[in-house]
């Protein structure tokens, strides 16, 4: 592990629950002390989220000097100031068959398109689940169940998000086979292409760097994480990840809650 830890130039992260615990808005100030120390060594620090761009959390901004970022599962990657230089569009048949399924089964239905979050099915569901009603986001996710035409005018959407009964969500993986439905936390599921996920972006921002996969130190809590993190030349699932993520990791690391991002870097001297 030291020699694959001396190859690390570039430290990829998810956001919610692996740098920032659930029910906070900014990083820990050890974990923001560590990023710091590893990008005054040369490393780079990218985050590659399942949230839109404009759901990010203010102080992130703060926290770090932002470059490149990856967003929507690998399907948007984009600058400091929200500038896209990649997007991939879903098609529209994998957006009706989504649409179809989350009004038969009462899901709540957010598709994530490149300028907002838009809901096709469900609102007061989706919004209650995804931001909550009191979330200063609750206003920035557009209604257009009744219509459902905002994709005429802004294209097919990057991703997607589901809030519904886990019993009805998590057998969809089998009727839809080139769909990925991926567990984010309780009654709440990303779903994105299997062609396209979080190690897409992150591919895009290596040949931006001309680094490798060797380069990478990757961390994760979440289903969706798992094509990054088994990728990178050292995968890290944290504490509070399910086994389905952990069976692509090299190291487990502490919870998000006791620092586990930073716990590692430091336990593996990359800082």
């Amino acid at each position: 592990m030291k020699k694959r830890a001396e190859k690390i130039k570039m430290i990829v992260c998810d956001v919610d629950n692996t740098i920032i615990p659930s029910g906070y808005d900014a990083m820990s100030r050890r974990t923001a002390g560590v990023f710091k120390k590893a990008m005054e060594k040369g490393i780079r620090v990218v985050l590659n989220t399942g949230r839109h761009y404009t759901f990010l959390q203010e102080s992130l901004f703060d926290d770090l000097p932002l470059d490149l970022i990856g967003t929507i599962n690998g399907a948007c990657v984009v600058k400091r100031d929200g500038t896209i230089i990649e997007s991939h569009q879903m098609s529209e048949t994998n957006m009706n068959t989504i649409t179809d399924i989350c009004i038969a089964h009462e899901i709540g239905l957010g598709f994530k398109f490149a300028d907002a979050i838009v809901t096709y099915a469900n609102h007061d569901k989706f919004v209650d689940g995804y931001v909550g009603k009191d979330s200063p986001n609750y206003h920035k996710v557009i209604d257009d169940t009744e219509k459902r035409t905002y994709h005429q005018k802004h294209g097919y959407p990057l991703g997607t998000f589901l809030i519904g009964d886990e019993a009805i969500i998590e057998p969809f993986n089998q009727i839809i086979p080139d769909l990925k439905f991926a567990w984010s936390y309780k009654d709440g599921y990303d779903v994105f292409l299997k062609s396209v996920n979080k190690s897409t972006s992150i591919e895009r921002i290596l040949r931006e760097y001309g680094l490798q996969w060797e380069n990478v130190i990757g961390f994760g809590d979440a289903g969706n994480d798992t094509a990054f993190i088994e990728k990178s030349g050292i995968g890290v699932a944290m504490g509070n990840a399910k086994d389905d993520v952990r069976a692509h990791c090299d190291i487990v690391a502490p919870t998000c809650l006791e620092d586990g991002v930073a716990a590692v870097l430091e336990e593996l001297e990359i800082v």
